[in-house]
């Protein structure tokens, strides 16, 4: 990307020192340092140029009630104070995640990404190499030791293509369920299940004494009901792993995934509420803040929106418990970062130093003491202190140690129109009006056209 840069701002430099060289005095100030008999000649706009901040666009979904944007809010004042005579950050708030993922796709597909993308658990990185939109942070990296070193090897393995890294994450996102401790014990449920089977057992004593026993939802990904399913097929057997952790698959015909599909359809059916099909993540999770359902699969951050009185009633995080998945299985793989898009290098380099700000050690610490994100560095340990602060997410990472299955999210690992095909044939699949061959068969159909 920068080649071509570099030669064609070569070209419109030669024709606009051409240009220049015919213009008259008065667009010029010149300065005689009269010590060295010299005289230099600098174009005002060159030096309003030099004078000027160079400004960024970052547009986020991480703002609002999202529980990171307190942790948005501070790193950008933090970074203000140290570089806003330099660099300026222009901030676009898109509320919702998956808002942001369309506006991205769009600008993507227009050409005119922004200087920042955040990828997070959304494949945004290749469709972005594809459009030769990302620029190379391998240079970068190289040349600050001291940011490199915050991240896993894996994570930039993960994030990087022929040898050249693209993207950073700051945080690490391994996913379970969390469950109302309350409501279990209503109904005698001593702990999360150990295995399918007694999950499912969990569901029907639940609903026999008039309680939801999980949140779904279908639209925007159908991102909670996707973690139940891709967990069942995960802990299904060799086979199921195999697929779980296939990234970019085309063939769904598989008994794992039918099979999973077929629980989905029953939990559909019997164990979720009536605005699941059809309905959005917020749905899901706010019939889980509300005590309306016993379980909901969803990540870490979630944890903040516990201790959220604006989210649900006080005292609600001190009800919920976190587990791995039934079958000993965990999301837990490496993630898509931050990648940076800008179109020239004065940008790629404001950019840059701007992600560093937000990715170093010091910040995946902010990020821990401010909404408990888990940090991405390896270096980095939990405290007692924090532990204390954040007991559920000390829970998690406890039970983590011992999972036997691990995988990504379906999100991350799925081609964009095979996710998309997904939340436009689920409630078909809920309705019964197709079976989880038919919905297979479906997914198989818009994969093989990437």
């Amino acid at each position: 990307m920068y080649n071509r840069l570099i030669k064609l701002t070569l070209v419109i430099a030669l024709c606009c020192s051409v240009v220049l060289a015919g213009c008259s005095s008065t667009d010029k100030e010149s300065n005689t340092d009269t010590s060295k008999g010299t005289t230099t000649t600098k174009s005002t706009d060159d030096k309003k140029s030099a004078e000027e901040p160079v400004s960024i666009l970052f547009p986020t979904f991480q703002v609002g009630v999202n529980s990171s944007a307190p942790l948005l809010t501070e790193n950008l004042r933090l970074f203000e104070e140290q570089y806003g005579d330099k660099i300026n950050v222009q901030l676009e708030e898109i509320p919702g995640d998956q808002a942001y993922v369309d506006k991205m796709k769009i600008l993507l597909s227009a050409g005119d990404l922004p200087d920042l993308v955040y990828a997070g658990g959304y494949n945004l990185l290749d469709l972005a190499l594809a459009k030769d939109q990302v620029v190379d942070l391998t240079a970068y990296l190289e040349a600050d030791p001291e940011w490199k070193e915050s991240f896993t090897e894996d994570d930039l393995a993960f994030n990087s293509r022929d040898g050249k890294y693209y993207g950073v994450p700051e945080e690490k996102q391994p996913i379970g369920y969390f469950y109302n401790k309350e409501l279990f014990a209503q109904v005698g449920i001593e702990g999360p299940a150990k295995t399918w089977d007694e999950f499912f057992e969990q569901c029907e004593v639940l609903l026999e004494a008039g309680i939801i026993p999980v949140s779904m939802d279908s639209a925007d990904s159908g991102w909670v009901t996707n973690l139940w399913l891709n967990s069942m097929v995960a802990t299904s057997g060799p086979e199921g792993l195999e697929f779980a952790n296939a990234y970019y698959p085309k063939d769904f015909n598989n008994p794992a995934f039918i099979d999973g599909m077929s629980k989905i359809q029953m939990m559909y059916q019997k164990y979720t509420t009536v605005d699941a099909v059809g309905g959005k993540y917020e749905h899901a999770a706010n019939n889980f803040l509300s005590g309306k359902t016993a379980m909901i699969a969803n990540g870490p951050w979630m944890i903040a929106d516990f201790n959220d009185s604006d989210k649900t009633e006080e005292g609600f995080a001190d009800k919920v418990g976190s587990a791995i998945y039934p079958g000993n299985g965990l999301y837990d793989a490496p993630m898509y970062g931050y990648f940076v898009a800008s179109k020239d290098e004065a940008k790629a380099d404001a950019t840059v130093e701007f992600l560093k700000f937000i990715t170093d050690e010091e910040a995946q610490l902010r990020g821990l003491d401010m909404i408990g994100r888990i940090p991405a560095s390896p270096s980095i340990e939990l405290t007692d202190e924090i532990k204390a602060k954040y007991p559920l997410l000390a829970e998690l990472i406890e039970a983590s140690a011992a999972v036997e299955y691990r995988y990504p999210t379906t999100q991350s690992a799925w081609y964009p129109n095979v996710v998309d095909r997904f939340s436009s044939e689920a409630p078909a699949l809920a309705t019964g009006d197709i079976t989880p061959e038919e919905f297979a068969e479906r997914m198989t159909e818009t994969a093989e056209k990437n």
